[in-house]
């Protein structure tokens, strides 16, 4: 990290950037990122994978750009390609970027090219700079940008996925949509709240047979008297707090902002949920 991110980072200056491109970034990603991966011209042999014309042809394409005024001679391709980086919006910025890496993938390894020109260098780079400049997506393995996510959560979502994925098909699209809400663009807190107590729900429909919502899967769970009580207060705490709320799960009067940060904690807090409350099933 450079020096002037650390002094950033020591005054707890960390607010994460999500809804721009800064010029600096911007000039960080074409000049230490993407000249790496971008064919020089003149210069042989050629182990560079991408074609800089070609590339800015595609990238015209995706956002529905006119070629000129971008429109360079093949010789001064990179000139226009860097020039139009810098004047696209922000959104269109990150429309490149995700663009390089699915072309990398799609060229796939090259035995005979080095490491360094692989997709996972690729990404590796732009992550190393978004983290540097305080930029909140990430590139994820299928080149695309999503909220950053703390490292301690990753394998808890993953393996949460896999359990809905496998065993409760009507809970999966909730529980997908929780995700998505919270960690891609753009990110929406009161619906990630809503879709993972309702993906909460769905899967305590299953388990209860008969029930109609998590509060009647709540009475239930306190029937059976083989949880403690406390733990099912976390149960109806949750489900209160998405009732109650305005813009999460039922019609209101008022307009309040749910915060990333209370998105966050119910995401989380239902995936802890949803794994006792099967984990649990599945014992008795």
């Amino acid at each position: 990290m450079k020096f002037s991110s650390r002094i950033k980072a020591s005054e707890g200056s960390r607010d994460l950037i999500f809804d721009d491109a800064p010029k600096s970034t911007r000039v960080g990603f074409y000049k230490g990122v993407l000249n790496h991966f971008i064919i020089s011209p003149g210069r042989l042999p050629r182990p560079e994978p991408l074609d800089g014309y070609e590339l800015h042809e595609k990238f015209c394409a995706l956002i529905r750009d006119e070629s000129d005024p971008w429109d360079y001679s093949q010789e001064s391709n990179w000139d226009g390609l860097t020039y139009h980086l810098k004047e696209v919006s922000w959104m269109e910025f990150f429309d490149f970027v995700e663009l390089v890496g699915k072309e990398l993938i799609f060229k796939g390894d090259d035995p005979f090219q080095a490491d360094t020109y692989s997709f996972e260098s690729y990404q590796s780079k732009v992550n190393a700079l978004f983290e540097e400049d305080l930029i909140g997506w990430r590139l994820d393995s299928s080149a695309e940008l999503t909220r950053n996510i703390p490292q301690s959560l990753t394998s808890r979502v993953k393996s949460t996925k896999e359990l809905v994925d496998n065993s409760f098909e009507p809970a999966r699209e909730h529980y997908k949509k929780a995700v998505q809400y919270l960690y891609q663009h753009p990110l929406d807190p009161a619906n990630s709240i809503k879709e993972i107590v309702s993906a909460l729900e769905s899967i305590g429909k299953m388990l209860f047979p008969g029930t109609s919502t998590l509060g009647d899967v709540i009475k239930q769970l306190k029937k059976a008297e083989s949880h403690p009580r406390l733990l099912l207060d976390a149960y109806e705490k949750v489900y209160a707090y998405a009732n109650s709320t305005p813009s999460v799960r039922h019609g209101h009067t008022e307009v309040v902002t749910v915060t990333i940060h209370e998105a966050e904690l119910l995401l989380h807090t239902g995936i802890a949920l949803i794994r006792y409350l099967v984990d649990t099933n599945e014992k008795s």
